[in-house]
């Protein structure tokens, strides 16, 4: 699928013509059409942390603070409960401190045991920041367009043959209601039916539960767990 697939399926589906074309179409209605479909991207992508676009980061430490290229270009957010490691020392950094803890470890030329960081104008500042250290941290990629279908992605369509990184089909309920809300028609259905499309592709896309590795057994019971009951006998 593709966006003029997607865009045609639409069209099938609210009675309109489907385009040959998408990106060099001059009809008001698929300019209106793949606008509102970059919007439905752009808002699936911040629903939900989703695996495609899910990015590990590794990058050795300036020294500058903050990091002049981190986070990368496409970054839009941390991973939910990730954290910023140091891979150097094995340890993980605090943070995101709050300002007044920042300014006390710098006025006070502290050395903080874990590292701490925050996000400063934009950019990942890490004190204190060793240059030649190893960093590490997942996130989020702002770029849910893979361009004609490849490895390169961006951050809107550039072309009729561009795919979409997470479902498609979420892309098609969404640009229907969107559409019909613009157009001012009642769109409630069509709505009930793409959020219920989207939790289910959400809860699919989501990791297994969390698994306490210091218990061995499958069933979250010790080895040498034993459920008798000892009875002393004077």
């Amino acid at each position: 699928m593709s966006l003029l697939t997607i865009i045609q399926n639409v069209c099938a589906e609210i009675d309109l013509d489907p385009p040959t074309a998408v990106m060099s179409s001059a009809d008001p209605q698929i300019m209106q059409l793949r606008i509102l479909s970059t919007r439905a991207g752009r808002d699936l992508m911040r629903a939900h942390d989703w695996s495609a676009l899910m990015v590990r980061r590794q990058f050795e430490a300036t020294g500058a603070a903050p990091e002049p290229a981190e986070p990368p270009a496409d970054w839009d957010r941390f991973a939910a409960n990730a954290r910023i490691w140091n891979v150097s020392r094995l340890s993980a950094l605090n943070g995101p401190v709050e300002p007044q803890t920042w300014q006390r470890h710098t006025i006070l030329n502290a050395n903080p045991v874990p590292q701490i960081w925050r996000m400063a104008a934009g950019r990942l500042d890490i004190y204190p920041n060793v240059a030649g250290e190893t960093i590490e941290y997942a996130y989020v990629s702002g770029f849910w367009v893979a361009v004609n279908g490849g490895a390169a992605t961006a951050a809107n369509w550039a072309g009729d043959t561009d795919t979409a990184l997470f479902p498609e089909e979420l892309l098609e309920l969404s640009l229907i209601w969107r559409w019909k809300r613009a157009k001012g028609l009642d769109y409630g259905e069509e709505l009930a039916s793409f959020e219920r499309s989207k939790e289910a592709a959400i809860g699919a896309d989501r990791a297994a539960g969390p698994v306490d590795l210091s218990l061995p057994a499958r069933g979250q019971t010790p080895e040498n767990y034993w459920p008798g009951t000892i009875t002393v006998t004077p």
